[in-house]
């Protein structure tokens, strides 16, 4: 919600910028205030946003944007190109074991952060690259996760292993590595269940999954207000 929010506002400001002909340092300064008040609103940490803003403005504001053939679309680029910068410019894959040695991915982070969803999304992914992934429920504090995996696991056409919420998630974590190993899976995602804070046993317990199953890659999902 947070960054259709931000997009609908930016969109705004944008279509301001378009419909001018030829741009004055007012007109950018007004723009990248309101760029500002919709990047606070949207919960992004104050100091970022004031370093985003004299970026932009410092480079928005040369003679060669002022003056150009549309510099209304020069600053929107250049607000693009700091916007990309500041989320992270490069993509990093999720490394794979070689073969077909199975990649284990263990999920965390806070509850209600989409994690459930990410995990499955992930596998839908993997598969488009040709990988066979397991989704595994591993949360068993809550019996909507489990059914939430297996509904998203149908959308994403992945398989989902569940043991219910009477075992350990380190049992389950184990019985679906060999469950993996038999059926032909590739990728085991274990979908851990979500934290309201840092507890102590819940953080135990992925030390104790991990401990028992070797995870090769481990993924914090956070949500936009993060």
């Amino acid at each position: 919600m947070a960054f259709e929010s931000l997009t609908d506002k930016l969109q705004n400001v944008f279509k301001n910028l378009r419909s001018k002909g030829r741009l004055t340092e007012e007109d950018v300064k007004a723009a990248l205030k309101e760029v500002k008040m919709a990047l606070l609103e949207a919960d992004v940490n104050f100091k970022v946003v004031k370093q985003f803003i004299k970026s932009v403005e410092e480079r928005a504001i040369g003679q060669d944007v002022m003056n150009g053939l549309n510099p209304g679309q020069m600053v929107i680029k250049i607000v693009n190109e700091e916007m990309t910068a500041l989320m992270g410019s490069e993509t990093t894959e999720i490394a794979m074991q070689p073969g077909k040695a199975i990649t284990v991915i263990m999920m965390v982070g806070l509850q209600g952060a989409g994690k459930t969803t990410a995990t499955a999304k992930i596998a839908g992914k993997l598969k488009q690259k040709g990988k066979k992934s397991l989704l595994v429920a591993c949360d068993v504090y809550r019996p909507a996760a489990v059914e939430q995996l297996q509904i998203n696991g149908r959308k994403q056409e992945v398989d989902v292993f569940s043991m219910g919420c009477d075992h350990k998630p380190v049992e389950i974590a184990k019985e679906a590595l060999a469950f993996a190993e038999k059926n032909g899976h590739n990728v085991v995602i274990l979908d851990t269940a979500g934290r309201l804070h840092v507890d102590e046993d819940m953080m135990r317990e992925l030390q104790e999954i991990k401990e028992a199953v070797t995870v090769h890659q481990t993924l914090l999902v956070v949500d936009a207000m993060t």
